[in-house]
């Protein structure tokens, strides 16, 4: 199994490690960023600094969601001068790198979803996750029209 340690844009004393699936270890690279759920609801998109073998002893790790660049938008050498910062201010790398990258570059959870009306979804090929969703924005739309 293949692990990343992921720069989450948050006030975190250390970086966490996340598995790395199989579909992306021949895509994943430093400097790329990932989207992962941190705690039981959070997403956010973070930073790969590291990719190596070693699991965490201490927690349970979790897979990363979703690989979202293809090439690196940071450099290795970004980071370390992120990693200097972050020692040189006394602040954590997560503060660095939400300060550093442009806020279209962010995920938060805070994410708003609304459905698309220009797409035609076949309601028998959603899972029941995705059914129950879909239910909830048409029904908060429809009481938005009402109201």
């Amino acid at each position: 199994m293949k692990y990343a340690d992921i720069i989450l844009p948050l006030a975190l004393e250390r970086n966490y490690t996340f598995g790395v699936p199989v579909e992306l270890q021949s895509l994943i690279q430093v400097g790329c960023r990932v989207e992962v759920q941190f705690g039981k609801r959070r997403i956010y998109s973070g930073l790969v600094k590291r990719l190596h073998d070693h699991k965490p002893e201490v927690y349970e790790v979790k897979p990363i969601r979703a690989l979202l660049d293809t090439e690196p938008i940071v450099t290795e050498a970004q980071i370390k001068f992120w990693e200097w910062m972050a020692s040189y201010y006394m602040c954590t790398e997560g503060e660095v790198m939400n300060a550093a990258l442009p806020s279209y570059l962010k995920l938060v959870s805070e994410t708003c979803v609304v459905l698309n009306d220009d797409v035609n979804i076949d309601e028998l090929e959603l899972s029941d996750e995705e059914y129950l969703v879909m239910q909830a924005l048409e029904l908060k739309r429809k009481k938005q029209e009402e109201g």
